[in-house]
């Protein structure tokens, strides 16, 4: 190895440079020759180094300029493209993502403002970043900023106070957990990995519909901190002050599923078109699993095989595992394979991403679910044993306060704050959902059939 001083003709004010630093495939990194942070073997550091993610100046063995330029968090949306999303890496993906509705909250903007009054229709396309360019506010729009604008993929990590700190943060919202505290400390680096666990999901997905809540088996309760213990609240709080009870968890939930479990790539990270509506980013259905009748021919029709094993590829290195599994790929996956659903000898299996456990699937019975009376019914109509209601939902704004702006970063005029009333979770609403021409993909198998357009939903609050 060749001497720095000898190499750059000077001398460094860093003395623990003392050797020229390259990865494995001879490319020059002298962050090596300070940082013994360790990621993960994907981005493992003597094959990629530090500055290909998180840029700089990794030629200089001067500490100061060599982090001119850096990148705290490669994973933030505003610098994807060079880093998650340079050549070689993940680009597509990047621009799946910036145009996906969990970056855009493209849905949640144009509907608040088409139901407060302030836009003709609900497929408006205002996104959180079109926002913060533009400075563009409004009545809708200052309740949006100030109670909902935490929790889509632009937000810059560790830009909000308290526990929203942990939110956002583009590709690293959901690929990104603490790396293990027995490690030595200069050696702990942020672990990225491909299977996402339920906690960084429930980190935004625990308010409006609170379905993050709801499949773990908790009830948001009124909030006077009931019942108590040993003369004090419950300790069963969220970390942002709300109460709740233990209900009956989902049966997925109860058989160890996770999120990725059945929600896809396309659903999560998008699929690059700019969408409307969730159910238009919407992929998976009850029926990918369950078919739709008592033997397993109807899940072999929904699970069109896929014959190729390039095209898991590029999303999976560890499939197909071997001859026995059966990649599959629904009519309503655009392209994607659904890589945990396996044909088994004469059977159909779920595979468990977090530990591999394999769930036999199996199809409803036909004399209920077929029948002429339940033709319009969802899945969920029936199925669901509880669903969170909130018949006294109202807000109130208080120009006499200031509250913080979460796409600004600034206090601004006017407190909103949020009221309820009469929390149930018993005896749902239910409701008719139009899908029209476009959406007949997402119609269950029985809707399909019968040439509805209808189909009779749960209803849930947000």
């Amino acid at each position: 190895m060749l001497n720095l001083e000898v190499l750059a003709g000077a001398k460094f004010q860093n003395p623990k440079v003392k050797q020229v630093t390259t990865t494995l495939s001879g490319r020059v990194d002298l962050c090596l020759s300070c940082h013994k942070e360790k990621p993960d073997k994907a981005h493992g550091r003597e094959v990629l180094g530090c500055a290909v993610c998180h840029k700089g100046n990794p030629l200089s063995g001067d500490k100061q300029r060599a982090h001119m330029g850096m990148v705290l968090n490669p994973g933030e949306l505003r610098f994807a493209d060079q880093t998650c999303g340079q050549s070689g890496c993940h680009s597509k993906q990047v621009t799946w993502v910036k145009n996906s509705l969990m970056a855009t909250n493209r849905g949640i903007i144009s509907t608040l403002r088409f139901y407060w009054g302030e836009s003709p229709d609900h497929d408006e396309d205002l996104s959180a970043k079109i926002l913060k360019d533009t400075g563009m506010n409004s009545h809708a729009l200052d309740y949006y900023r100030k109670l909902c604008a935490s929790c889509h993929l632009w937000v810059e990590r560790g830009s909000l106070p308290s526990f929203l700190a942990s939110k956002g943060g583009g590709c690293t919202a959901c690929h990104f957990i603490k790396d293990e505290e027995k490690k030595p400390k200069d050696e702990r680096h942020p672990r990225i990995i491909k299977v996402i666990p339920m906690e960084n999901c429930v980190l935004c997905h625990n308010r409006s519909g609170r379905i993050g809540l709801s499949y773990q088996g908790q009830f948001e309760s009124e909030g006077y901190g009931t019942p108590y213990e040993e003369g004090d609240f419950s300790s069963r709080e969220l970390i942002d002050g709300r109460f709740y009870r233990i209900f009956k968890d989902d049966i997925h939930h109860e058989k160890g599923l996770t999120c990725i479990d059945c929600h896809t790539q396309k659903e999560i990270m998008g699929d690059g078109k700019r969408h409307a509506h969730f159910e238009e980013q919407l992929e998976v259905t009850c029926r990918d699993c369950h078919g739709t009748s008592k033997t397993l021919e109807t899940i072999v029709a929904v699970n069109k095989p896929v014959q190729s094993t390039s095209v898991t590829s590029q999303f999976f290195s560890d499939y197909p595992k071997s001859p026995n599994h059966q990649i599959t790929k629904s009519p309503n996956s655009s392209g994607f394979p659904k890589l945990n659903i396996q044909q088994k000898d004469s059977s159909f299996v779920l595979e468990n991403k977090q530990n591999k456990k394999l769930h036999p699937l199996h199809a409803p019975n036909p004399v209920a679910c077929m029948h002429p009376t339940h033709r319009r019914l969802s899945c969920q109509a029936c199925h669901s044993t509880w669903v969170p209601q909130c018949y006294g939902c109202h807000v109130r704004m208080d120009r006499s306060k200031t509250q913080l702006d979460k796409i600004s970063i600034k206090e601004t005029p006017g407190l909103w704050e949020e009221f309820r009333s009469f929390i149930r979770y018993e005896c749902p609403p239910l409701g008719i959902f139009e899908h029209g021409e476009e959406g007949q993909e997402a119609l269950s198998e029985k809707s399909r059939l019968q040439t509805e357009t209808e189909e009779v939903v749960v209803l849930v609050p947000g």
